[in-house]
């Protein structure tokens, strides 16, 4: 587990670098991604939510889930870069991290798979939040043209999930674009899915063209916070 929290703390930090003056959107979020190694799962979450408490003292928003995979994803929000910079210089002296480093020493639950830095396109109309809710991550990739493309898309598609029982938020990170899907929980999740959505299949419809799409579904992820 210290190699997951080294791992955590280098992804956060590393991920300075990336800042660019010229963004200039609202939030900020770093995600990490971790796969428990065979019965560490339990460690793991419990790790998550120490790691949690930590965060949030410092400033951070953050969310925890796992997915359908057995993936957990920790994930901490930050109402912008400024925001996202005080936290990051901060966990070196942070004597609550580094007493929790040395707590898990030596412990192993889980390894690092993923780090995500995203930008946030647009907020959720209706956010929906707490443990039990479930999230549907739907990562596009631009194909032809650009991603301000891609964007409009979703832009447009976003108040028809909406009016449809959804609550969306579009980011975007490393030439991708996540669109998720939140509900209050899994039954709210599945009506959704099984409930036609004629509105959407004409946007859709209406933006497409012939030829090679210009964008691809690259992965659909569902997470459950925790």
């Amino acid at each position: 587990m210290r190699r997951l929290i080294r791992s955590l703390m280098k992804s956060i930090i590393a991920a300075v670098i990336l800042i660019s003056p010229s963004s200039a959107f609202a939030q900020v979020v770093s995600v990490n991604v971790f796969q428990p190694v065979p019965g560490g799962a339990q460690l793991t979450a419990e790790y998550f939510q120490e790691a949690k408490a930590i965060m949030q003292a410092a400033g951070a928003q953050v969310t925890t889930s796992s997915d359908l995979k057995g993936a957990f994803w920790f994930a901490t929000l930050f109402d912008n870069w400024e925001a996202y910079g005080r936290v990051v210089q901060s966990l070196p002296n942070n004597e609550s991290w580094g007493a929790f480093q040395n707590k898990i020493a030596g412990t192993r639950a889980a390894n690092q798979t993923d780090n995500l830095l995203l930008n946030q396109r647009a907020a959720a109309t209706n956010p929906v939040t707490g443990p039990g809710t479930v999230t549907q991550i739907t990562v596009w990739e631009p194909t032809t043209g650009t991603m301000a493309e891609l964007v409009e898309g979703a832009m447009g598609a976003k108040p028809i999930h909406e009016r449809a029982g959804a609550s969306v938020s579009v980011y975007t990170g490393g030439g991708r674009m996540y669109y998720l899907m939140s509900f209050e929980n899994f039954e709210a999740w599945g009506r959704n899915r099984d409930t036609p959505n004629p509105e959407f299949q004409a946007y859709m419809q209406s933006r497409g063209t012939a030829g090679s799409p210009r964008a691809i579904v690259v992965d659909q992820i569902t997470l459950t916070a925790f």
